[in-house]
């Protein structure tokens, strides 16, 4: 009795292989998303190390100077100050540049002089910032503090909100007890309230909100020390 082998024992059909390349497509991409999920969770903890870090530096600032670590023309006229907004007048370098101790001066528009020494005169530093050659997770050859997406960490610091000084009404960042950060940092959700200040960052995307349309914090990318 003859037999017929079976002509599909040796390989598999065209539709086959398109069917286990279409598997392999679909999970490479499910393993893609989830891989860039993960990513972006691990660069918000990167983040938020980097507020806390900077959180203790101030503290400890604040324990040997009874104030917080603002230039002398901002603590006499009162005026609460965002240091890092791409769009502000302050990058955060001078901040840094005083928390670690330096001896620099920094001119900015409208002929004002912030003095890193003036604002530490005893020199000393209070935390020891990491360095990146490309400008993400530390300062960069500027001087200045880049969160783990490549843009400036921002800080507000509410120049009135000291130890021991008496606590005003708001009155648009001047004099007050509440942090103004002229709405950078306020979402539908959340906001800075009375602290002595606030970091932030918008992201992956740099953008505040969910696609830049601000609303709320719980819907966006965005990371804040305060919440």
């Amino acid at each position: 009795m003859k037999t017929h082998p079976n002509p599909r024992s040796g390989g598999f059909t065209l539709v086959e292989l398109l069917v286990v390349i279409l598997i392999i497509a679909v999970l490479a991409v499910l393993g893609f998303a989830g891989s860039s999920r993960f990513i972006e969770k691990g660069k918000k903890v990167q983040a938020l190390t980097q507020f806390r870090d900077f959180e203790v530096g101030m503290k400890m600032f604040e324990v040997d100077y009874n104030k917080p670590p603002v230039p002398r023309n901002k603590k006499d006229s009162g005026w609460d100050t965002i240091y890092g907004d791409p769009g502000g007048e302050y990058p955060n370098d001078f901040l840094v540049s005083v928390l670690a101790g330096e001896d620099k001066d920094y001119p900015y528009k409208g002929n004002v002089t912030f003095s890193a020494k003036e604002t530490n005169p005893q020199g000393q530093s209070y935390i020891t910032f990491p360095l990146s050659l490309d400008n993400k997770k530390g300062v960069g050859k500027d001087g200045r503090l880049y969160d783990p997406w490549g843009r400036e960490v921002m800080i507000a610091i509410n120049a009135y909100n000291a130890p021991g000084q008496l606590l005003l009404p708001f009155k648009n960042g001047q004099n007050d007890s509440r942090l103004h950060t002229w709405t950078l940092a306020e979402y539908t959700d959340t906001k800075p309230n009375e602290q002595a200040y606030v970091f932030w960052s918008y992201g992956k995307d740099g953008k505040k909100g969910k696609n830049g349309n601000g609303g709320s914090y719980a819907e966006s990318d965005d990371v804040i020390s305060w919440k």
